[in-house]
């Protein structure tokens, strides 16, 4: 960290640090979205979510994806589940109104009428 807050990630991104908020690099949400699907094709997701433990099963997946990380599975990998969740469902409540769609060539949400 320089004296002005920011970090350089490890895919060398410049990332900034607010008020003691951790900014995830492109590479790391990768190497966490790989580790969770890991996770569900070991049988670490039940009907209700995922079983206890599983936040440490992802930092250790993610340790050994990139053995230089300093993500810990509380509060940054559970944060970041948390943020992904809130983020889905609003996605979700918004691909639910009638006039607005999903452009899986172009990965955009796309809406039919501007009245909407």
């Amino acid at each position: 960290m320089d004296c002005a807050g920011k970090h350089t990630g490890l895919d060398g991104e410049r990332m900034k640090t607010v008020r003691g908020r951790r900014s995830w690099s492109k590479i790391e949400e990768d190497a966490l979205i790989l580790c969770l699907t890991n996770l569900v094709i070991e049988g670490w997701k039940s009907d209700n979510g995922f079983k206890a433990r599983f936040l440490r099963e992802l930092e250790k997946g993610m340790r050994k994806i990139i053995p230089a990380t300093n993500i810990v599975a509380n509060p940054h990998i559970n944060s970041k589940i948390h943020v992904w969740k809130k983020e889905y469902g609003t996605l979700s409540d918004l691909l639910n109104k009638s006039g607005i769609g999903w452009n899986s060539t172009t990965s955009m949400i796309e809406i039919e009428d501007e009245g909407v």
